[in-house]
């Protein structure tokens, strides 16, 4: 008798207030919005902690610089996990409503799912305006900072990490120097051995030298005096004599870490510098002609301008489009709701964020390279979804499906029958 208390208190609950059965919808998806959310951060900042660690073995760098990245790396991973622990979130509240039977009454009762949406859409908004938040504010400090923090670290270990008498390595630079002042300030007879462009190895030998930091575009200068540039072999073996020349490395270059690019990057800009930069490069573009070097490095960053300009807006206004999908997604038969239903429910749910990010990873490429127009190219995946989202959810209020399980298995139970009638009649 008591398996049935909560249920008609329900039912009492939707004819005096509505309100309080929103507002207890909206806390059934509010525990495991929360619990998802934290999980599937952990398990993305996972993915980082790895190439973080690897710093602390490898590079001897310290406990509080590690810790401090960590902070940094974790707002990126937290923009990504709020849409998949909000559909995962309605899927559990509304898989849990259905086991329980206290769906039914609602519905019974003269809730439809039109109004148990409000309560969701309210929910998603929150969702979308925190997203918003990491997005514009949060996430371009970070990961800011996250850049300065290692262009630190990528100075301080061509400084003070430069040893006299020892070829030391930086990435594909190998640098001697017989003697070094405090900080690199005065280095005394310099060889260089720079691989960075395999066809054509160069060695740089100079008297005196010394190291300078630029912290606009992120790299260090090794600064040359009275020195000479050795290139090539045999016969094509070239040697240019200078008074004063310089070797840039960038802070990727010192720790290992691939290629950079010069200034403040698309993914660290504010949203008003972002708005701002994009606007006087489409306009620079706009009154230039030809396709200089210049021109089409100008036209690269344009389309990185653009494509985070729309991203900051595309994870935000997913929430909406995922909350609709997995209510529905949630829903269960009054039968077999607790059993395989569910799981097959849950499994659909994490497969299609699944499928959502990979497709935005994939229109991201195609937008950066000016494949296909960005707007297009990175709104794909929340239209893709708004119109399954819509679809199921017409089905479910309609009653014409159950669930969405309950569909998926009388899909596959009739092609498997029409398999088997065409093997017979082979």
């Amino acid at each position: 008798m008591c398996i049935h208390l909560k249920p008609w208190y329900l039912f009492l609950t939707v004819l005096q207030k509505p309100k309080i059965l929103y507002r207890y919808v909206f806390k059934e998806v509010l525990s495991p919005f929360l619990l998802s959310l934290s999980i599937f951060t952990g398990i993305l900042f996972l993915t980082k902690s790895l190439k973080l660690v690897e710093l602390v073995v490898n590079r001897n760098v310290s406990i509080g610089d590690i810790a401090q990245l960590f902070l940094f790396v974790v707002p990126q991973f937290l923009e990504m996990a709020v849409p998949m622990s909000l559909l995962l979130g309605a899927i559990l509240a509304f898989g849990r409503l259905s086991s329980d039977s206290e769906l039914i009454v609602m519905r019974a009762s003269g809730v439809g799912m039109r109004q148990l949406l409000r309560p969701i859409l309210v929910f998603s908004l929150l969702a979308a305006m925190f997203s918003l938040l990491l997005s514009f504010v949060v996430r371009p400090w970070s990961n800011y900072q996250l850049g300065m923090k290692m262009f630190e670290m990528a100075k301080q270990k061509a400084s003070s990490g430069l040893i006299a008498g020892v070829f030391n390595e930086f990435g594909t630079l190998t640098m001697y120097a017989e003697r070094v002042g405090d900080n690199g300030a005065d280095l005394k007879n310099v060889i260089i051995a720079d691989r960075r462009t395999p066809s054509t190895p160069r060695n740089f030998i100079a008297r005196h030298g010394s190291i300078v930091s630029d912290e606009v575009t992120r790299s260090v200068n090794l600064r040359l005096y009275d020195g000479s540039i050795h290139e090539g072999e045999g016969l094509n073996y070239n040697v240019t004599y200078f008074d004063v020349n310089a070797v840039s490395i960038d802070q990727n270059d010192l720790l290992g870490e691939g290629d950079s690019k010069d200034g403040k990057k698309a993914n660290e800009m504010l949203m008003n510098e972002l708005i701002r930069e994009r606007q006087s490069l489409h306009s620079s573009l706009a009154s230039e002609e030809g396709e200089s070097a210049v021109a089409v490095k100008r036209v690269q960053r344009s389309l990185r301008l653009d494509v985070e300009f729309h991203r900051r807006f595309v994870l935000p206004a997913s929430c909406f489009v995922v909350a609709v999908l997995g209510m529905t997604l949630g829903v269960q038969p009054s039968r077999g709701g607790k059993s395989w239903g569910a799981s097959i429910n849950v499994t659909a749910g994490i497969l299609l964020i699944t499928g959502y990010y990979f497709v935005l990873a994939f229109g991201t490429a195609l937008g950066e390279q000016g494949v296909l127009p960005v707007w297009f190219a990175l709104w794909i995946p929340n239209v893709v979804f708004a119109v399954i989202g819509s679809y199921v959810f017409r089905r479910i209020e309609s009653e014409e499906w159950s669930a969405v399980s309950q569909a998926l298995g009388d899909f596959v139970s009739k092609l498997s029958h029409r398999f088997a009638r065409r093997g017979r009649v082979v």
